[in-house]
């Protein structure tokens, strides 16, 4: 049987992310904060990295003895205003519309995100057109961690909820939340984002979820040579600091699939590079 600590908590990712119930952050943190005064490690922490305390995580991971009344000041601290408004990203290409908008999110968050994922890495899939399953065809040779339900946690639901005001789309157009991972000389071959309805697997999926009209790449870490992120047809490649965050539009203005948005995820010549990627579906 859970815990209270536990159904609060577990109410806290549910509230946060609109899982089964409305989105509604302010309602999140109140059940974060009741499962942090019950004890539940991960709600504290959870509370820190959300005010950005990073230092304070570390503190509460290693046991440090911290005053009764610390969960609601951290709780009245998490500023939910800044997380759903930071100014315009930087234009990089107006055809096709690529941006780029720098410190995106701290790069304690990159780490958060990290460590949350790299457990749960496997062989990157893609879709096959005509069944619309996940297959691995050997164009994707990087490793990925899906933000499945069970693996959320509400640092995960407040980065999702900051991309979908920054695009202007609705949460509930963000599909699973994925960490790519590349190795030296892994690589996702070139190709598109969007779903071409000329094949039946991809015209199932649009016709039931829609088209898949956004990507947002968010730079978790440096220190890795080549890596970029590039642009075939526009002859151009881009490579973001860590917590800047790539924007671009797989379709164009008229809500057509863009030709120009073929792109490949080149491979770190050395080091190893962690993105956190969101596609983003405009409702059927």
């Amino acid at each position: 049987m859970a815990t209270d600590a536990e159904s609060a908590y577990s109410l806290a990712v549910r509230t946060a992310y609109g899982l089964g119930i409305p989105l509604d952050l302010e309602g999140a943190l109140r059940h974060l904060e009741l499962a942090a005064e019950e004890g539940h490690r991960p709600a504290q922490t959870e509370l820190a990295a959300l005010v950005g305390n990073w230092r304070l995580v570390r503190e509460i991971v290693s046991g440090k003895p911290l005053p009764s009344d610390l969960w609601q000041r951290l709780r009245a601290a998490v500023d939910t205003r800044a997380w759903l408004n930071m100014s315009g990203g930087g234009a990089l290409s107006s055809a096709p519309r690529i941006a780029m908008a720098r410190h995106f999110i701290s790069p304690g968050a990159c780490d958060w995100l990290i460590a949350l994922a790299r457990p749960h890495l496997a062989r990157a899939q893609t879709f096959d057109v005509e069944s619309g399953q996940t297959v691995d065809d050997g164009a994707r040779t990087n490793s990925v961690a899906e933000f499945l339900p069970e693996r959320i946690d509400t640092v995960v639901a407040f980065v999702r909820a900051r991309i979908a005001a920054f695009t202007g789309m609705p949460p509930s157009a963000l599909e699973t939340s994925q960490v790519l991972h590349y190795a030296v000389g892994e690589v996702f071959a070139p190709h598109y984002d969007f779903l071409n309805a000329k094949h039946a697997g991809h015209a199932r999926q649009v016709a039931e979820y829609g088209q898949r009209v956004l990507t947002v790449l968010v730079y978790l870490n440096e220190k890795y040579e080549d890596g970029e992120t590039q642009f075939p047809k526009l002859g151009r490649g881009f490579k973001g600091r860590k917590g800047d965050a790539l924007i671009f539009w797989n379709v164009t203005p008229d809500g057509a699939p863009d030709p120009l948005t073929l792109h490949m995820g080149s491979a770190p010549a050395s080091g190893e590079k962690w993105l956190f990627s969101q596609w983003i579906r405009r409702p059927a």
